[in-house]
């Protein structure tokens, strides 16, 4: 596996698994690589992730986006979703078997304007401080 992977799936596990957040989107928790399937059911989530080097080479640090949408008469079931992902994830810090001490931060995020009426984006921006795990052992035994 690699360090991207190994993290997108623990978000997966994170988000799809809660209680509260499943009843605060109607059910179920939709989440989507990079963008949501044609149609897709609202309200819904879409997730990606850039890594960038680190020092010294194990290290790594990347930003995590995910954003949130929403079709409504008004903010309140975003505003949920938004607040239960924040407790969630913010300060989050985990292992799994491809990264060690990885820490989720907020970094922002806030309302984007939609030409749709009732239809509500809301996005997130999380820093993310990581060790890989895996990927440094393979480069590291050449």
């Amino acid at each position: 596996m690699d360090a991207q992977r190994s993290l997108l799936e623990y978000i997966w596990g994170v988000l799809t698994a809660d209680a509260t957040l499943k009843a605060a989107m109607g059910g179920t928790v939709r989440l989507y690589p990079v963008w949501a399937d044609t149609d897709a059911e609202f309200p819904y989530l879409v997730q990606r992730i850039d890594i960038r080097p680190g020092i010294p080479y194990p290290r790594r640090a990347g930003v995590y986006y995910l954003d949130i949408w929403s079709d409504s008469h008004n903010a309140n079931e975003i505003l949920d979703i938004r607040n239960r992902i924040i407790g969630l994830l913010d300060e989050r810090q985990f292992n799994t078997t491809d990264v060690k001490n990885c820490l989720f931060t907020l970094q922002t995020d806030g309302f984007i304007p939609e030409s749709e009426p009732g239809i509500w984006h809301y996005a997130t921006m999380w820093n993310l401080n990581l060790w890989r795990q895996t990927e440094f052992t393979t480069i590291d035994g050449r």
